[in-house]
């Protein structure tokens, strides 16, 4: 795990597709949640060449 915030995206979309599947919640609230979880790991995302630790 290089990244644990794709990790925590992974496990969030991987928690709501569960969730449909059992039928917990709706594929419509689904994809909202995954929507706005990919906002915020857009907005949390660095761009590798500007930011953080150099390769």
């Amino acid at each position: 795990m290089k990244d644990w915030k794709t990790t925590l995206a992974g496990v969030i979309v991987g928690g709501v597709a569960v969730a449909i599947a059992l039928g917990y919640i709706s594929a419509e609230v689904g994809a909202q949640i995954i929507a706005v979880a990919g906002a915020l790991g857009l907005i949390a995302a660095k761009d590798g060449d500007k930011t953080g630790i150099a390769k």
